[in-house]
């Protein structure tokens, strides 16, 4: 198992997100909790000045070399088990690796595009560095981050995708033989937790996975300290409208 003090992690890998106005501000606030629940931290990117995820991709692939590892997660998505670096890990030992949750953009391409998607997604920055970091940017043929996986093919690079195991509500096709669907709520690996579609007012799905993660006094603490929270909240709904 990879143990290590908060220096030694940020040397061997950082883990980012990004998020604006409009996703709830409960989302990144359990999502924190429950990375800290399982010892890992996180560097949560709120920022409007990125016009898209991915020009904020781009930013952070081509900025953040300071270390061995990226791992990429959406605001509304998170690890369900402790293990799950560990079996992140395990794939990426293979050099020129990305590895992350399979996912295909259904309006693009009849739907048959598989790639790992920024959702969550992990590759060396040397990689990225060897690849000319590859545009994250989406186009008219690809989605957001689509590129990478992309340019990996090109390159002959190896691509390990994470697999839906559990999936709440069934959406959209995967375009694979074996592994045929995947929607809101679902579960790669069975490590991995996506709810989809949080960044509006769609939160509950995301609270309610985080709430069957995290221990009681944690629970707790979130409670009782809803009130500011709550506020947040009650003032992000205001601007939306």
């Amino acid at each position: 198992m990879f143990t290590f003090t908060h220096n030694k992690q940020q040397n061997f890998y950082k883990i980012f997100t990004f998020y604006n106005s409009k996703v709830n501000p409960k989302i990144p606030r359990y999502q924190k909790a429950v990375f800290r629940h399982f010892g890992f931290n996180i560097f949560q990117i709120a920022d409007e000045s990125f016009p898209t995820h991915g020009d904020f991709l781009n930013h952070i692939c081509q900025t953040v070399t300071d270390t061995e590892y990226l791992v990429i997660f959406d605001i509304d998505c998170i690890p369900t088990k402790k293990d799950w670096f560990k079996k992140l890990m395990h794939d990426l030992q293979q050099p020129r690796t990305i590895v992350g949750a399979a996912q295909t953009a259904n309006h693009l391409r009849e739907g048959k595009n598989l790639y790992v998607s920024p959702f969550f997604l992990a590759i060396s920055t040397a990689y990225l560095k060897e690849l000319n970091y590859p545009d994250m940017k989406m186009t008219d043929e690809m989605d957001a981050g689509q590129n990478l996986t992309e340019q990996i093919k090109i390159d002959g690079g190896n691509i390990t995708y994470w697999w839906p195991t559990d999936i709440e509500e069934v959406q959209w096709n995967l375009y694979h033989p074996e592994h045929t669907k995947f929607g809101l709520g679902t579960t790669y690996n069975d490590c991995i937790y996506h709810a989809f579609f949080s960044r509006f007012d769609l939160a509950d799905r995301f609270i309610i996975k985080c709430k069957s993660i995290l221990p009681e006094l944690v629970k707790f603490y979130l409670r009782i300290t809803d009130k500011k929270w709550k506020r947040e909240e009650a003032e992000w709904i205001k601007k939306l409208r």
